[in-house]
């Protein structure tokens, strides 16, 4: 009788530790199961625009305690590609599909990238104070960009046709909005009418002591930079009619009358799914109005934003 009494007795306690053991493993996978709410999460970005979205992403973490997401500032070209190979969960590019991303895409049209617009940028060529031009035709920029001769005729005030200075090399999301925005992507770059340099910071310097070079970057980097010139730009629209120089502004890019705009990608692995942290991250950061707002102010068109311009009366 009293082995019996001793054998229920460890059998009752074998069983309560199984049961608080099974209970331990089912809260441990329920607090690493991923949702669209929380988890961890690390995001490849763009370096040209990390900067930008700094104010939107502690929005974002306020509202969202469970969730540990990482901006990683990453280069393009490799991020791009391992997004292309499933290798990457999420990335923020400040470009659209190189012509040799294209053919890859079009070798496996059914192998897709979900990708939402976060909003909208503008390639700006800005130069030094002293720079004896304050306005250009932006085929002429074209031409220079595409290696074209002849075009300095048109600004006898240059000794020389300029050098265009560059952050982050051919791979960098710069250099491929010249070749997207720019040319069309029916060509590349003239190689001796680039010079590239690590950061916007260090092409901010070659502008101000290379003599007649032209920076380029994006809007919302030179709009209060004080210490360059930002060219106003005319150009050809699609139906043929001529744009007049405008101020380098957000309102004219909102507008449509800015000849090089640029789109902010927010680029996905997966299919959006409630399981899915990466695609929660991107909905917080492309339709939350708070994070539009401060996009807005550093500079960016949200693209999932309404806007309601006033135009002064002539």
């Amino acid at each position: 009788m009293k082995s019996n009494i001793h054998t229920s007795v460890v059998l009752s306690v074998i069983l309560a530790i199984g049961l608080v053991s099974c209970s331990d493993t089912a809260q441990k996978e329920a607090s690493q199961t991923e949702t669209a709410l929380a988890g961890t999460i690390s995001v490849s970005v763009d370096p040209e625009i990390i900067g930008i979205l700094g104010s939107a992403k502690g929005l974002y973490d306020k509202a969202h305690p469970n969730a540990s997401v990482t901006l990683v500032g990453a280069n393009v070209h490799s991020t791009m590609d391992r997004m292309l190979n499933h290798q990457e969960r999420i990335a923020i590019i400040a470009r659209d599909y190189t012509p040799s991303e294209d053919s890859a895409i079009a070798n496996d049209p059914g192998d897709t990238l979900p990708r939402t617009l976060l909003g909208r940028d503008a390639l700006v060529f800005f130069v030094a104070k002293d720079f004896p031009y304050d306005t250009m035709n932006s085929d002429h920029i074209r031409q220079w960009l595409g290696g074209e001769s002849g075009v300095k005729v048109s600004y006898p005030k240059l000794a020389s046709d300029p050098t265009f200075i560059i952050s982050g090399d051919a791979s960098g999301s710069i250099y491929g909005n010249i070749v997207n925005v720019v040319l069309g992507k029916k060509k590349l770059p003239s190689r001796q009418r680039i010079a590239s340099v690590p950061d916007h910071d260090s092409v901010v310097r070659a502008v101000q002591s290379v003599r007649g070079s032209i920076g380029v970057g994006y809007m919302s980097q030179v709009l209060r930079d004080t210490s360059v010139k930002p060219l106003r730009l005319s150009y050809t629209n699609a139906d043929g009619s001529h744009e007049w120089p405008k101020p380098v502004h957000l309102s004219y890019l909102i507008m449509g009358k800015y000849p090089f705009p640029v789109p902010i990608w927010v680029y996905l692995r997966d299919l959006p799914n409630q399981y899915n942290l990466p695609s929660g991250f991107m909905q917080y950061m492309t339709r939350n109005g708070d994070a539009l707002k401060t996009l807005f102010a550093a500079g960016i068109e949200p693209a999932y934003a309404k806007f309601s311009l006033t135009m002064p009366e002539e």
